[in-house]
């Protein structure tokens, strides 16, 4: 199987950080609203963290070293 390039992973990059933002503001929306959201803000960065070690396990090492400094 081939390995995330610079290119693959800048675009997984922003689509996790998308995500997490998004969720973080629906969560935060939840809150003022005093609902209870179905699944927990925690439980999603638990999730956010395991896709991002699956998708740093196939990044190249050049690739990864590149998402670690602007990131």
């Amino acid at each position: 199987m081939r390995k995330f390039s610079i290119q693959n992973r800048i675009v997984l990059d922003e689509m996790v950080d998308t995500f997490t933002a998004e969720m973080n503001k629906t969560h935060d929306e939840y809150e003022l609203l005093d609902k209870k959201p179905i699944i927990t803000r925690e439980y999603w960065m638990l999730m956010i963290k395991e896709v991002q070690q699956k998708i740093d396990a196939f990044t190249t090492k050049k690739a990864l070293n590149q998402s670690n400094k602007y990131r």
